[in-house]
Order: structure tokens, then C-alpha cells, then sequence
């Protein structure tokens, strides 16, 4: 893993052209570059698994404990990828179209539903390619009609019951074989909130980490993996106090671990 500090920097603005690399998808103007690594070789689809405040330093603190993504790591890269904004909305919309903040525009949910830029889904869905979406309400609503597989979870319910049926949506989704998936897990970043401590953060990551092997397991081997944080964490006694700021992107490809 000390590799890592010698590749050039990566970015959260990196994830969209990437996957598009892997579709065969033209996405316009975008701040970001493909990441053309050898184990994307043979794959078609993409499954983009973003967790709530996923920072590096977070990640490389709990790995030992998570077995799952620990051996995505080991088999596949793990990267260090600057964070655009600190704020969740703002990031995924980078995330989903390769554009920074001030270039896409969207700072909240009401903007992401009134926003005209284009995002990964709807560009591959125009195309002819299968999507899903498993996200909060709010963020799937913006899909609804859009795509083909839109699955919206309420974020009132308890984080862990959040997790487990985004897990349960996101297996159920990949049995459809979509050639483009983005699922969301909240549980770290709801810990963090609700003042869970050190044990919560942990308890949280473990049951995600368990929610992605499984995911991985349902997937095919063709099938690309792109997981990475939002943001750092904001919050808590874990909270970066100064930049630069960076979250965790792991890319493997499914049916790949050891």
C-alpha cells in the first residue's frame, strides 16, 4: 500500500470517466481523467458503491477489521483520492458527472432535482444501457422516470436497517445485471452524528463491509467495482482539522477476492 504515495493523485472527480471508460460511454466536458488500471481488463459493467464518509485516513484505520474490502484492496487498488467538497450532496454530484462543485452547480437535494447537467445514469440510460440506483429518497426521486431500477430508502429509519436494505436492493438489482449500478451506505456517517463513539464507527464499517461482500458475491466477474467515500469525516473525535482532505476509492473487479 506505501505504492500508493508515489502514483499520481487521484480524485473523486476520476470516478465518472472511469466507469464511462468501462461502458464505452462520451460524457461531456469534465474535470476529472479516466483511471485505466489492468484490473478493469474484461469487465463491462460497473458497480459504484459510495459510503458516507469513507476518508482515507478512516479507511486505512479500520482495515485490519474489514475483511471484504481489505481483500478488494489486496486484489484490486486501493487510492488516496483528493475529496472535492465536505459536504454529501456536492460530492456525489462530482462523483456521478466528473465536474467540480462550482462547474455542476448542485449544492443541495433541491438543486439536484432541478440541475441540467447530466449525470453517469442518465447519460448511460440515454444510451440504451441498464442503470440502477440505491440511494436515500431524496436522491433517488431524482431518477425516478429516468432509469430503469430506482429503489429510494427512507433515511429516517435507523442506519443499520438503512444499510441492510440497501444491501438487499443492491443484490436484488444486480440479478437484473445492469451494465451501470450506484448504491449508498450511511451507517458510518450516522454514527459520527449520533455521537456513537469510537466502537459505534467500527460496529457501522463492519456491518457495510459485510453488506459489500455479499454484493460482490452476487455480481459477476464481469462486473468492475468502484467504492469510494463522499467526504472525509466532518465530525467527531476522528474529524480532520486541515487539508488536504481525501476519501478511500478501492477499484477491483467482482468475484475477484481472495
Amino acid at each position: 500500500m506505501t505504492a500508493q504515495e508515489t502514483m499520481p493523485p487521484f480524485s473523486q472527480l476520476d470516478i465518472a470517466p472511469t466507469a464511462a471508460l468501462i461502458l464505452g460511454l462520451q460524457l461531456p466536458k469534465i474535470d476529472g481523467r479516466p483511471i485505466d488500471f489492468a484490473v478493469a481488463r474484461g469487465c463491462k459493467n460497473v458497480a459504484l458503491i459510495i459510503i458516507d464518509s469513507l476518508g482515507y485516513d478512516l479507511l486505512m484505520w479500520l482495515l485490519p477489521t474489514l475483511d471484504n474490502m481489505r481483500d478488494l484492496s489486496i486484489v484490486g487498488q486501493l487510492l488516496r483520492a483528493a475529496a472535492v467538497s465536505n459536504h454529501t450532496t456536492p460530492a456525489i454530484a462530482s462523483i456521478l458527472s466528473g465536474l467540480l462543485p462550482e462547474h455542476h452547480g448542485i449544492f443541495d437535494k433541491a438543486g439536484a432535482k432541478e440541475s441540467r447537467i447530466k449525470s453517469l445514469p442518465e447519460i448511460a440510460a440515454a444510451s440504451g444501457q441498464s442503470c440502477a440506483v440505491i440511494m436515500e429518497q431524496n436522491g433517488a426521486d431524482v431518477y425516478q422516470g429516468l432509469i430503469e431500477i430506482v429503489h429510494g430508502i427512507p433515511d429516517s429509519i435507523p442506519p443499520q436497517n438503512f444499510d441492510r436494505e440497501a444491501c438487499r436492493m443492491t443484490c436484488q438489482a444486480l440479478l437484473e445485471k445492469p451494465r451501470l449500478l450506484v448504491s449508498y451506505f450511511i451507517g458510518i456517517d450516522k454514527s459520527i452524528h449520533l455521537g456513537n463513539g469510537l466502537e459505534g464507527i467500527r460496529e457501522a464499517a463492519s456491518l457495510i463491509d459485510r453488506c459489500i461482500g455479499e454484493i460482490v458475491r452476487t455480481a459477476n466477474d464481469e462486473t468492475f467495482f468502484i467504492i469510494c467515500g463522499d467526504h472525509p469525516i466532518h465530525a467527531g473525535p476522528l474529524k480532520r482539522t486541515r487539508g488536504p482532505y481525501y476519501v478511500a476509492m478501492i477499484l477491483a473487479k467482482g468475484k475477484a477476492q481472495k
